[in-house]
């Protein structure tokens, strides 16, 4: 039987002010599983997508992707976010360079690799994204929805195995979301590995292998979509759900 491609154990966080981020969190995703995480705001969601690329530290447990044990003080991070991509509900791409420029930064610079070859990769991503005719363009010539595929290209020009989102349409106006959640769609087709934090039900309940509940720092229900959204055995989740769906 394979490795879970990420592995958590009874992962806490708890800030200095004694408030309880994670509690108790255990999980295991397969490669090329899509999950995606729903709950209310403050629940520890963005919390475990960050910890698990080591941009959120833990205060117990144990995360391990992709083969590195993040939190240990011995593992290189930097190695470990090449094979972790993340996006986040801001967009974060350097204004100054054109969207070609922005998705062919980090392999020249962390990579070596040739800036031939990371141009050749960076418009081959823009046209995956449905953006190929505008790597000219610098982010203030794009719109929300058009920024946001660029930073999924340039999370992808890392060649990842885990694609991480973290509320990636958060951000659009509501008519720029379904291009960001097209192209989603797309790598769930093609078998990325994929944890997504989204308020987007329609897009959890069509791609999704398994579904979240965060609640208070915890996991509280997981289920196939399906189950999930068609027949919830949870208290807290059906009155979560009550609310979202309206």
């Amino acid at each position: 039987m394979l490795e879970p491609l990420i592995h958590l154990r009874k992962v806490e966080k708890r800030y200095a002010n004694g408030v309880r981020a994670l509690h108790d969190v255990s999980l295991d995703v397969k490669r090329g599983e899509v999950l995606c995480i729903v709950g209310p705001s403050g629940s520890g969601k963005s919390t475990l997508l960050r910890a698990l690329n080591g941009l959120e530290s833990i205060t117990g447990g144990e995360v391990v992707v992709d083969g590195f044990a993040v939190h240990d003080h011995r593992t290189n991070l930097n190695a470990l976010r090449r094979r972790v991509g993340m996006v986040f509900q801001q967009f974060n791409l350097f204004p100054h360079k054109t969207a070609l420029e922005n998705v062919m930064l980090a392999p020249t610079t962390v990579l070596d690799v040739p800036a031939a070859d990371a141009r050749a990769r960076a418009q081959a991503l823009l046209d995956k994204v449905g953006l190929g005719d505008r790597g000219a363009s610098y982010p203030a010539q794009l719109s929300g929805g058009q920024q946001q595929r660029v930073a999924i290209a340039r999370a992808l020009a890392m060649q990842p195995d885990v694609m991480l989102f973290d509320e990636p349409t958060s951000a659009l106006d509501p008519e720029k979301v379904g291009e960001v959640l097209d192209v989603m769609r797309q790598l769930a087709r093609e078998g990325m590995t994929m944890l997504v934090v989204t308020h987007e039900m329609g897009f959890a309940r069509a791609v999704a292998h398994r579904v979240i509940f965060m609640d208070g720092g915890e996991i509280v229900y997981q289920d196939a979509p399906e189950g999930f959204f068609g027949a919830p055995r949870n208290e807290r989740l059906k009155a979560f759900l009550g609310q979202i769906l309206k």
